[in-house]
């Protein structure tokens, strides 16, 4: 059932990714941010206390670093440096779940190694 649950939220990835790209209406992120978070909560095959600890502690320094950037493009913008500005909650999300998912597996598989 956990494969589903993962195929499910690769497959909303991959539709929100081509979405965000193709459309600019607001909106057109949800598929992408349902996508991540489906795949972020979703249980692993072995999910034991050590693979708790990593995605909660993937989840925190995910948040850090997408704030720490949020702070950033908001500088930035200020100064007229960059163009754009992370102002939507909803693609602060989106960065936050995909650093968490990044951070997590690149985690879990060195401490494999």
């Amino acid at each position: 059932m956990h494969h589903l649950i993962n195929y499910a939220g690769l497959l909303l990835i991959g539709i929100g990714i081509v979405t965000v790209l193709v459309d600019q209406t607001a909106g057109s992120e949800l598929p992408l941010l349902v996508g991540l978070f489906t795949v972020f909560v979703s249980k692993e095959k072995r999910e034991d206390e050590r693979a708790v600890l990593l995605k909660a502690s993937s989840t925190s320094m995910a948040l850090i670093l997408g704030y720490g950037f949020k702070l950033l493009s908001s500088n930035l913008y200020a100064h007229g440096l960059i163009s754009f500005q992370l102002n939507d909650i909803n693609y602060f999300l989106i960065l936050v779940f995909a650093l968490a998912l990044i951070i997590y597996y690149v985690r879990l598989y060195l401490s494999w190694k």
